[in-house]
């Protein structure tokens, strides 16, 4: 999804504002390394630290988005505890206006090739709609502690509703 955008070996390579709809906080365009491959093309997006948000800008008024799926991937090298994703979803209307789920890339283990490491997919149902904003977060599943890794996502997709 982000083989579009420039990327600069050894720059930080940000994902440019409102690129495609949304914007991104702290992801950046990383490109494929060797270890695990984007799910489409060379590039996806990284955040590095493992955590991150992605937002519908505030123009036009009252825009949202509705999330239906993702791959993703935690980069922290081999070996690799399991490790748990939390992802938030902020709206603006309904009796839920935060949304939380946790969603778990399994742990990287040495002894398999490198072929063998690949992102994972989710996807979400309608409650993950009229969204302004998605908060993203990751740490040990087994004890909750850091990663010291990034957040890798590629493939998102959405749906933009325009303000009314």
């Amino acid at each position: 999804q982000y083989d579009d955008l420039p990327w600069i070996e050894g720059s930080y390579n940000p994902i440019p504002p409102h690129y495609y709809g949304l914007s991104y906080t702290t992801f950046q365009v990383d490109h494929y390394d060797g270890f695990i491959p984007a799910t489409s093309g060379n590039q996806s997006a990284m955040a590095f630290g493992g955590s991150g948000n992605i937002t519908i800008p505030d123009s036009p008024p009252h825009g949202t988005f509705d999330l239906k799926s993702f791959s993703y991937a935690c980069i922290a090298g081999i070996p690799q505890p399991e490790c748990a994703i939390s992802i938030w979803g902020f709206r603006t209307w309904g009796r839920a206006k935060t949304l939380h789920t946790t969603i778990t890339f399994p742990r990287i283990d040495p002894g398999h090739i490198i072929e063998d490491f690949k992102m994972n997919k989710t996807e979400f149902g309608r409650e993950w709609s009229g969204l302004k904003s998605l908060g993203f977060a990751i740490a040990r599943k087994d004890d909750g502690g850091d990663m010291y890794g990034g957040l890798m996502l590629d493939d998102v997709k959405y749906v933009v509703n325009s303000g009314k």
